[in-house]
């Protein structure tokens, strides 16, 4: 029996064609308990060893004991009691000293977080505020942050598990049930002005998936890292399920990474990511649920078996109008990615009227200017990286993101 066991496990490995290092089994905790929660989960953490050797950390390495990240402001928290029943009175209990800055003369923007379950958020590299409840109960936090535009937002999403190392939970008498997580998030300026809202514009990468049940189901499409084909089914014997790790890229915190070959995020209702009973979302959907700006869930393609996902947003200047808009049509750059040049192709109807051609990095440094239209514009004095390309009308201001490799 144990050799036929073994013979099974060992053509399951076989199998897999993936890129991911793999895990089988339940992780050895080595943290019993981040934090204590009146009718909250067990938030531990584990290290599992991957058949290449690699020693991982489940659900996920994070800053929650990082004495130096600064914790998240509440806006609604059933664990310390700061059940706010609306954003103006969460805000009104903030004096000020939460602010972190990224721009000494920057501006202040208010970022409102509802995560499933845990999250870090980085703007331009800089750690800005992380979740106060690893698992749950579930909570909702306010960021505030200084900072120029443009900036770019960064965040790690864990949806926690009970059962280390295969991404299962105690539910509906189940040991091993395949929780989901799910993000959303609302930026406002001072002038309380929604500047971003997560959508399918943000960017997600999965780095750990679990359980696989059958290694033969995950895919992969460029970077794309699929488990749509793979079951979801609860049950109480999931001990030998398998995990997928990737590990995560070297600065991807930062404002100059390239994600452009990231896959944009998934869409997830309400409904899907089971909201509609916690008051941490409820009482906040003037916020969430704006009829003129609706923040929409987001998670990477698998919102049930990723269990540890990043995502990451670009916001412009408050004058641009962004890739999603129609009169983005009116301007087009090409090559993109490119390496010594690049074409600015806009509308005749418009070129008479531009007023400036600006490029900035993503430390919001103005690199090249024109006050003229420039149809060839060289690039080969800036260094490889991601820029923002702004051309400037009398009514409005264009922008595009540009790659230099």
């Amino acid at each position: 029996m144990l050799l036929f066991l073994l013979c099974a496990s060992t053509f399951a490995f076989a199998q897999y064609t993936g890129t991911a290092s793999v895990t089988q089994g339940l992780a050895t905790t080595t943290v019993s308990n981040l934090y204590s929660c009146s009718g909250g989960r067990i938030a531990a953490l584990g290290t599992i060893t991957a058949t290449n050797n690699t020693v991982w950390t489940v659900p996920a390495v994070t800053n929650y004991t990082n004495a130096s990240f600064p914790f998240a402001s509440d806006l609604n928290n059933t664990c310390n009691g700061h059940n706010y029943a609306n954003d103006a009175t969460a805000l009104a209990a903030l004096n000020g000293s939460d602010i972190v800055t990224v721009d000494a003369n920057g501006e202040i923007i208010t970022a409102y977080i509802f995560a499933d379950n845990y999250f870090e958020m980085y703007i331009n590299g800089v750690q800005v505020g992380k979740d106060n409840v690893p698992f749950t109960q579930f909570n909702s936090n306010i960021v505030r942050f200084k900072v120029n535009r443009p900036f770019t937002i960064a965040m790690l999403l864990v949806d926690w598990e009970e059962r280390l190392g295969v991404g299962g939970e105690t539910n509906g008498g189940f040991n091993y049930h395949c929780g989901d997580g799910g993000m959303v998030a609302v930026f406002k300026d001072a002038n309380n002005t929604i500047i971003a809202t997560t959508g399918s514009d943000w960017k997600a990468q999965t780095f750990y998936t679990a359980p696989i049940m059958d290694l033969t189901c995950p895919t992969e499409n460029g970077s794309l890292r699929l488990s749509g084909n793979c079951s979801t089914a609860d049950s109480n014997s999931g001990n030998n399920y398998y995990g997928l790790h990737w590990s995560r890229p070297a600065n991807w915190t930062l404002a100059t990474f390239d994600d452009s070959a990231w896959p944009a995020a998934s869409l997830y209702t309400n409904a899907t990511i089971g909201v509609d009973n916690k008051p941490a979302y409820t009482n906040f959907t003037n916020i969430f649920d704006n009829p003129t700006n609706d923040a929409q869930f987001i998670w990477s393609t698998n919102v049930i078996l990723d269990n540890e996902v990043i995502v990451r947003k670009t916001v412009l200047s408050n004058l641009s109008v962004n890739d999603n808009d129609t009169k983005i049509k009116h301007i087009d750059i090409y090559p993109n990615p490119t390496k010594s040049e690049f074409h600015l192709e806009v509308d005749p109807s418009i070129k008479n009227n531009i007023q400036s051609i600006k490029i900035y990095n993503l430390l919001g440094e103005l690199v090249f200017s024109s006050h003229q239209y420039l149809e060839i514009i060289p690039t080969l004095n800036l260094s490889s990286g991601m820029y923002i390309i702004k051309v400037n009308l009398p009514e409005f201001e264009m922008s595009k993101k540009l790659i230099i490799e």
